[in-house]
């Protein structure tokens, strides 16, 4: 990405008819059906937004199914606005996403101290890249309303190091990530996969802030890939890879990746094609084991953790399905560095015996 192409999307985000609100749990007022007087404004709000709305409130789906079902539309306005005047006013605020033109709500994101807008991101986030050499490498964003934004950053003066024969990786890249309510700053690596030309990435978020302000804006300012709390991500993350390359995978730990890409709105079929999940819980329950939850987290795959890491980050660089910009690529990264860095089901142990 050169500094047009950075200037291009910026502008298109900007440009976007969307304006972001921050509302208390009582401005919010259901109407019945997708409609709610939102701040002495009625609006109608998307079905998937209405469920985030719930969710903030404290509604869990199945209160909200089983209120429907006995007492109809009315029963249902009711019980959101019970929980919405019920809701502490103390607890996190909540940012709708209104889309200007079609004046619908698009998107609900709850936030912990002030709403962070996209101009301010963009503004804080140049003078980083400014201050500390780093230079705009890639931006992905949600496809639909912008609710999310990840900026990746490359390093003017790269730093490569080795973690395997043959098998090195640049560490001193990083990224943010931006949501209405938080800026987070984390490591972005590039692996580097001699065998077929290619690269992968994985992210990790080290630093976040949930307020626009100096103080904020500086602790962030003074973080660098030379910082302490950035160079002990990028140990962990060493430590985890080597543990990993020698360590099976359970098969309880296959069906976590399945669920990681899941998350991200593939199907069960086409999930199971890249992680065979199924495929290995059958082999078990056709031999006669028990494959409940707990015994699968005793069972072993015969795929490492590290394979298993390599086909998430693998589908989120590679895969045609998704545009470059998607922020879905984005989530995949940190879903998997968090599934390399967990507790492992399987405890093996590397040596040079």
């Amino acid at each position: 990405m050169d500094t047009s192409e950075y200037n291009k999307i910026k502008q298109d985000i900007l440009d976007l008819p969307v304006i972001y609100r921050e509302v208390e749990p009582k401005e919010i007022v259901a109407l019945g059906g997708n409609f709610y007087n939102i701040v002495n404004t009625e609006v109608y709000v998307d079905p998937g937004v209405a469920g985030k709305i719930d969710s903030y409130l404290g509604i869990k789906y199945s209160q909200t199914r089983m209120a429907y079902d006995s007492y109809g539309e009315q029963g249902l306005t009711n019980l959101r606005n019970f929980f919405g005047q019920a809701k502490n006013e103390n607890d996190s605020k909540l940012v709708l996403v209104a889309n200007t033109h079609s004046k619908q709500i698009v998107s609900a994101v709850p936030i912990k101290q002030s709403v962070i807008l996209p101009h301010a991101f963009f503004d804080f986030a140049e003078m980083f890249m400014d201050k500390n050499q780093y230079l705009p490498e890639k931006m992905e964003y949600n496809m639909g309303p912008v609710d999310s934004i990840s900026l990746i950053m490359r390093p003017v003066k790269e730093k490569f190091m080795e973690f395997a024969k043959g098998d090195e990786f640049l560490f001193n890249g990083l990224y943010f990530r931006w949501t209405p309510g938080e800026i987070a700053l984390g490591n972005y690596y590039i692996r580097l996969v001699c065998s077929n030309g290619q690269t992968q990435t994985s992210q990790n978020a080290i630093s976040k802030i949930a307020a626009p302000t100096i103080e904020n804006f500086h602790k962030l300012l003074e973080l660098n890939a030379d910082s302490d709390p950035i160079k002990r991500n990028v140990e962990k993350m060493l430590e985890s890879a080597k543990q990993s390359m020698n360590t099976k995978a359970s098969v309880r730990e296959l069906g976590a990746a399945v669920n990681i890409l899941k998350q991200q709105h593939l199907n069960d079929e086409d999930a199971n094609q890249i992680i065979p999940y199924l495929e290995t819980k059958n082999l078990y329950k056709d031999a006669g084991y028990e494959v409940d939850t707990e015994h699968m987290a005793l069972a072993k795959s015969n795929k490492t953790v590290w394979e298993l890491y390599n086909m998430l980050t693998y589908f989120a660089t590679h895969n045609k399905v998704w545009s470059p910009q998607d922020i879905k690529r984005t989530n995949l990264m940190e879903s998997s560095m968090n599934f390399l860095l967990r507790k492992r089901d399987i405890v093996e142990h590397y040596d040079i015996f």
